[in-house]
């Protein structure tokens, strides 16, 4: 309370001196607010009650704030700043302030707070860096909540260590200093430690309570029914375990449980068109930035490589969707000479059935001819070979359409259009144009194509990544 307190001049404070004010404490099941209230009760009175909090400090807040006397647990604390960028946290029994220890010091210019623990400990510090102030898994009385301290004793007292750091940027290490080691647990780390034994701990009460709801349901089952573990508990627990760490051990089973159970989630959560397809659209995009992610870290490695056009006419096969999002199958090796020899690397058909052809080459396939003429580059021979390919392939594919669709249709069991078809080369990178001239001239022969599209490989995985982001931006 406040040094001008009306208590203050009380010479032997009693708890009816103490009723006639209002009263700020624990709210009732934590830190001996049940004693409190036996101990009012039992003298036949009654506490003035007007604030509570679970928290110490928070009861101290109210205090100053004039809101009433405050009435905290036995052990109590004292901040003291000792200098401009130091303060320094006592703790003490309430009934004995001489007994009082340093409990933390904290350094707001170094953003580092040391914690220092009981005797029996087996460091005397406990440095927790980028911090200026103390976080939330100590308390203000001197411990470490969910009794965390406890488990780093029994973990850690046995191998020779010397110093413990909890930090909010280096990783976790175990690494030899001197004679002994230093151990650093990152903060995450160890907010996920006391996390779990908080969660384990609220576990243990439920698992006795519901034993010796079964031992009296055993003893008798006519005064105690048996009772159930509501959904809403169970969904709790299953939340409370998830942890990407246990993915590498599921068995295929069990990944095709869990992909069964997301089709009923984003079926059925939501009743509201409107949220479910929200929860629809999320999912979606979530789903399609790893899938996407997963092949623009597959598609940059491809290019650092040496592959021939087999092996890219399969990769691109495999991701159509990345060409275009209008295709939506393929067909491998399609014959469009009809007894020819040669085949096209594959054909696209999209949503409205109707077909397109796809010639691929290597990314390192020349595009222009080394030295140009008269002033002008011109396409280079591999490429020009791609192109004519290309027009053979169109007009063939459409002068024999019909035989070429029945073809498709009982090889391939799909019905495609072909009308207009329109052919894309995917050939060389943008690297090569390495000089404005040569940037323009390929411009202009680009766009002299007309039923040909050209689409360089870096072009290619510039539309994939253009896609990702869209897909993050919805």
């Amino acid at each position: 309370m406040p040094k001008d307190h009306p208590l203050c001049a009380v010479s032997e404070l009693t708890l009816a001196d103490v009723s006639k004010h209002p009263l700020v404490t624990y709210v009732f099941g934590f830190t001996g607010r049940s004693k409190l209230d036996h101990a009012f009760h039992n003298e036949g009175l009654e506490a003035n009650v007007v604030f509570t909090a679970t928290d110490t400090d928070v009861i101290k807040t109210y205090v100053r704030l004039g809101l009433g006397v405050g009435i905290i647990a036995h052990m109590a604390y004292e901040e003291v700043q000792t200098s401009k960028n130091v303060e320094k946290i006592y703790v003490f029994p309430a009934d004995n302030p001489k007994k009082r220890r340093l409990a933390y010091k904290i350094n707001t210019a170094k953003k580092e707070v040391t914690f220092y623990p009981e005797k029996w400990f087996f460091v005397n510090r406990i440095y927790i860096q980028g911090f200026t102030s103390v976080p939330p898994e100590f308390s203000l009385h001197g411990y470490i909540k969910q009794g965390v301290v406890y488990y780093l004793y029994k973990m850690l007292s046995g191998k020779d260590v010397s110093k413990l750091v909890i930090s909010r940027d280096k990783n976790n290490q175990f690494r030899k200093s001197g004679q002994s080691y230093a151990v650093t647990i990152r903060y995450d780390s160890f907010k996920r430690l006391k996390s779990k034994l908080a969660h384990i701990n609220n576990e243990s009460k439920f698992e006795k309570s519901r034993f010796v709801d079964e031992f009296f349901h055993d003893l008798f089952p006519q005064r105690y029914p048996i009772v159930q573990v509501s959904a809403k508990h169970r969904a709790g627990r299953v939340m409370r375990n998830l942890d990407e760490n246990i993915i590498e051990h599921l068995e295929k089973s069990d990944v095709n449980r869990l992909l069964d159970f997301f089709e009923s989630l984003v079926s059925t959560k939501y009743s509201s068109a409107f949220r479910k397809r929200k929860l629809l659209s999320s999912a979606k995009i979530k789903v399609d930035a790893v899938a996407i992610s997963t092949v623009i870290q597959e598609f940059e490695q491809m290019l650092s490589g040496n592959h021939n056009e087999d092996t890219w006419g399969k990769f691109l096969k495999r991701n159509l969707f990345l060409i275009d999002s209008k295709y939506v199958n393929s067909i491998p090796q399609l014959n469009v000479m009809l007894a020819g020899a040669r085949k096209v690397d594959f054909g696209l058909v999209d949503s409205q059935g109707y077909l397109d052809i796809f010639e691929i080459k290597k990314p390192t396939t020349k595009l222009l001819a080394s030295n140009p003429d008269r002033g002008n580059y011109y396409w280079n021979s591999e490429t020009v070979k791609a192109l004519v390919q290309a027009e053979k392939y169109l007009f063939n594919a459409e002068r024999k359409a019909p035989a070429l669709t029945e073809d498709i249709k009982k090889e391939k069991d799909l019905k495609v259009e072909i009308v207009k078809p329109r052919a894309a080369v995917i050939i060389g990178a943008s690297k090569q144009l390495d000089n404005n001239k040569k940037t323009n001239d390929f411009r202009v022969l680009r766009h002299s194509l007309k039923n040909i599209e050209i689409v360089l490989y870096d072009e290619l995985l510039q539309r994939i990544k253009n896609q990702k982001n869209k897909i993050y931006t919805e």
